[in-house]
């Protein structure tokens, strides 16, 4: 039973909608909480939880604020020269 809570799981992560007699059909059933689960990106890893309330780490020491200085400031910043739109 384990495999089939795995491929509901896969198909929820996988972003395949199921369809709404079948949600229906399963509704409350650990089948449709695998589903559900994987649709909205749970996972565990190492012991530890993640999903949308508690996002997986970008990279080890990776710093948003330093990356968003770093970017363009207007959208033409961030492409190369191009002779047609000079």
């Amino acid at each position: 039973m384990t495999s089939t809570y795995m491929r509901a799981y896969l198909r929820g992560y996988a972003k395949q909608p199921a369809p709404r007699w079948l949600r229906c059909l399963v509704a409350r059933t650990e089948i449709h909480r695998a589903w559900l689960s994987g649709w909205l990106g749970y996972f565990e890893q190492d012991g530890v939880s993640y999903g949308p309330a508690h996002p997986y780490p970008q990279f080890p020491g990776y710093d948003a604020d330093e990356d968003a200085a770093a970017a363009p400031q207007s959208f033409d910043d961030g492409f190369p020269y191009h002779p047609d739109r000079a």
